[in-house]
Parts: structure tokens; sequence; C-alpha cells
């Protein structure tokens, strides 16, 4: 199996098995799980640390993006709780 495949097979895996491990534990907020899947994303990523650099560089410009998502959400939670 190439190294892109097994890349590709386990964050389909983990995502997988995240979300039903959420659902079962009966998780309702889309915010949990979208930072849950961001972490997954990039401990995987940084796994697979054999990558030719343009497909390096690509995978980390979407860790930066998602990166900025959680940013985002935790910001907003931090002012729905300071504004009470």
């Amino acid at each position: 199996m190439r190294i892109y495949n097994a890349y590709i097979v386990s964050l389909i895996l983990a995502a997988g098995l995240v979300n039903a491990i959420l659902a079962s534990l009966g998780q309702s907020e889309l915010e949990v799980y979208f930072i849950i899947n961001i972490v997954v994303y990039l401990v995987i990523t940084l796994l697979y640390t054999y990558f030719n650099p343009r497909a390096r560089r690509t995978l980390n410009t979407i860790g930066i993006v998602l990166s900025a998502g959680f940013i985002v959400i935790v910001a907003l939670k931090v002012v729905e709780i300071l504004s009470g």
C-alpha cells in the first residue's frame, strides 16, 4: 500500500471511530465534533512525515485553515461565556 493510500485510510478510520464514539456518548454539539476531528487530522498528518514537499505544503495549508477554524470556535465560546 502506498503511503498516500495509508494516510487516507488512516484518516477515514480515525474520523469514523471518533465520530462513532462521540455519537454513542450522546454528544450533540457540532463544535465538539469539529474540534476533535481537527485534532485527529493534525495528529495523523504529523505521523505521516514522508510526503514529498508539494504534498507536505498542501497538507500544512489545510492544517492552517483548520486551525484558524478552531481558533474562531474557541473565541466564540469565550465570548459566549463572558457575555453570560
